[in-house]
């Protein structure tokens, strides 16, 4: 039970890694704060926290707006008078050739994927370097090398990357430790119903989903709870590949 007394706030916690980070997060003793669009989602969610015993609020913002973000930091220190834990999980996904990506699709993903953890942790960090509390993004190995047809993703991937190193940098001094988390392909909701467009070439997309099978959210679940504890008190700007090997070659 090392969160106990922890206030720990994911986003896209109403499925998939987000679903299973806030889950474990609250078997080890955290107060959650569950983030993301669909309040039905969040819903269930907190229904299955609250059967084992957990404590939860769900908060149902649109991450990729900027007042949004700040109004659930605020509504997060309202529900628990503190935060010790930011864990940047939602992100929108979508394969598009180059030529059809529209413009409302690009400023879609970026302000989901990008913008949104920014606007978090700027309104987050007063409230983390008073508590000594941590950041972890998640990213993807699209945050490290190029994936065709998804290039607004990869986009943002590569931009949130970048981010918690700057940004680790920049609180060097400061209390607060900040890192990121790289998936593989996993086994969630958003992956089981999604199929390749007919365009794509089977061998562009070999190149990153990789030769071992997607994993389940629960074995990124672990690094991650390990990276938000105090048992990673040392730490600090790391990019932790949890992939199955894809960026090892």
């Amino acid at each position: 039970m090392e969160f106990t007394g922890k206030v720990v706030l994911i986003t896209g916690a109403g499925s998939g890694l987000g679903r299973a980070a806030s889950l474990a997060f609250a078997r080890e003793g955290a107060s959650l704060c569950l983030l993301g669009r669909s309040l039905d989602k969040l819903q269930e969610t907190g229904r299955l926290i609250r059967e084992g015993g957990g404590h939860c609020v769900e908060l149902a913002f649109d991450l990729g707006n900027a007042e949004d973000c700040i109004a659930a930091i605020a509504s997060a220190i309202a529900a628990f008078g503190r935060l010790d834990v930011l864990c940047n999980i939602a992100a929108d996904v979508m394969f598009h050739q180059l030529s059809a990506i529209t413009v409302k699709e690009w400023h879609r993903t970026i302000a989901s994927n990008l913008s949104g953890p920014f606007f978090l942790m700027q309104a987050a960090m007063p409230h983390l370097v008073e508590s000594h509390g941590n950041i972890v993004s998640v990213a993807s190995t699209a945050g490290f090398m190029g994936q065709a047809y998804l290039a607004p993703y990869t986009a943002s991937k590569f931009g949130l990357v970048g981010l918690t190193l700057s940004l680790a940098m920049e609180m060097m001094n400061s209390p607060v430790r900040i890192n990121v988390l790289a998936p593989g392909p996993m086994r969630t909701e958003m992956t089981q119903g999604m199929t390749f467009p007919d365009f794509a070439d089977p061998k562009l997309l070999g190149r990153y989903t990789g030769m071992r099978p997607p994993c389940p959210p629960e074995d990124v679940v672990e690094p991650l709870l390990f990276l938000a504890s105090e048992r990673a008190r040392r730490v600090h700007g790391a990019c932790w590949a949890v992939d199955g090997g894809i960026m090892a070659g």
